[in-house]
């Protein structure tokens, strides 16, 4: 059970993050985390810090936190290894560089029977790692290579449609940042109860949005933080953060944004 975090800014913000805490709050309280990683986008490249340790004990981690990178986009990934091993190469979020901008890829959930797809089995070799995300995020890319899908709107469609497959397969909560857009989908997750984890179900992703209204205010909770709003912005994440103003994205809800600004939000 991992948790997803992303933001999509009009403006560069500083988002300070406490990786364990935020963690926490998403209901990793009683479960040993098997590795983080956030992204902070910049044009067409990113920082990216990634480890397979958990963020409670990790010097890096803290240096992510000293050392604040603004930006207009932001994914970040808690993992709880359910396919594939911790390590570096498991660790989310997966990148490539593809025709000059570095693209990236986190999802929460498990895809059983991926590996057995006729299309999956080209990408199996190529994969870093040995996670069902990775090979996912492998076809996503050639799907929109073979599709030439340079128009932001033919590309949405090709990743609704890539999401609405995986679906069927299992949960498929997916962060994908084209090195320009940011695509969201939202499916099912489990949760942590006191009886142990539910079956997957909604919601998979919330999202809460931030307008002009909130210009110059602080938006903080446990292990997460935004010293000023600056301009619209929304924020994702596997469950609500704080206690108002999220809203639960239904199953199968797919979400396109650049810096700030909901592009299309499709349903199905």
């Amino acid at each position: 059970m991992c948790e997803l975090f992303a933001m999509s800014a009009s403006v560069p913000h500083t988002v300070r993050y406490e990786l364990d805490l935020f963690a926490a709050e998403g209901g990793e309280k009683h479960r040993n985390r098997d590795g983080w990683g956030i992204l902070f986008a910049q044009d067409r490249d990113a920082y990216l810090f990634r480890e397979p340790d958990p963020a409670a004990t990790s010097e890096l981690s803290r240096m992510v936190v000293r050392n604040e990178h603004p930006c207009k986009h932001l994914i970040a990934h808690v993992r709880r290894a359910s396919r594939g091993k911790p390590a570096l190469a498991n660790t989310h979020p997966f990148d490539r560089v593809v025709n000059g901008r570095r693209h990236a890829f986190a999802h929460n959930g498990v895809l059983p029977g991926i590996e057995d797809r006729e299309d999956a089995r080209a990408f199996i070799a190529q994969r870093i790692g040995d996670t069902d995300s990775e090979l996912a995020f492998l076809m996503l890319l050639a799907r929109l290579s073979r599709a030439d899908a340079t128009d932001v709107k033919a590309r949405l469609d090709v990743f609704a449609r890539f999401s609405a497959e995986m679906r069927e397969l299992g949960s498929s909560n997916f962060l994908f940042f084209d090195g320009e857009y940011l695509f969201v989908h939202a499916d099912r997750r489990r949760f942590e109860t006191e009886d142990g984890l539910t079956e997957p179900r909604e919601p998979g992703l919330n999202i809460r949005s931030f307008d002009d209204s909130h210009r110059g205010s602080r938006w903080e909770t446990s292990g997460a933080s935004i010293k000023e709003i600056s301009g619209p912005l929304h924020l994702f994440a596997s469950v609500p953060l704080d206690p108002e103003g999220w809203e639960p994205l239904a199953r199968g809800t797919c979400v396109l944004l650049k810096d700030g600004a909901i592009h299309a939000r499709r349903h199905g």
